[in-house]
């Protein structure tokens, strides 16, 4: 399934996330900014990671091995319904470290 739609899709996905990151990159730089905005901080870097991950999937094709490769736990479950049964949904580790969603903003 692969559309020139979902590519240009996939790219502009990549380039907002790109943007955004460095927007967080940016804000970071400020010490006393970042110690009064960790929270918001993260919710950038997770807004990053998502519009990667989703721009991943786009590339491929919607494809399920590209579903299955997905490290955020709040992105991998919604996907789960989309993959073959036969194949456990959480194949890949979920990164270690505090919850990526520790903020509740993606559930």
């Amino acid at each position: 399934m692969d559309e020139p739609k979902f590519n240009a899709m996939a790219d502009v996905l990549l380039e907002l996330g790109t943007e955004v990151e460095a927007l967080g990159e940016v804000l970071c730089r400020d010490e006393n900014f970042a110690a009064r905005h960790v929270r918001e901080l993260q919710a950038i870097d997770l807004i990053a990671q998502k519009q990667r991950a989703l721009a991943a999937i786009l590339a491929a094709g919607f494809s399920e091995s590209e579903m299955r490769r997905i490290s955020l736990e709040a992105l991998r479950s919604r996907f789960c319904g989309f993959m073959d049964d036969s194949v456990t949904c959480c194949e890949v580790p979920i990164e270690s470290g505090p919850s990526q969603d520790a903020l509740g903003l993606w559930d």
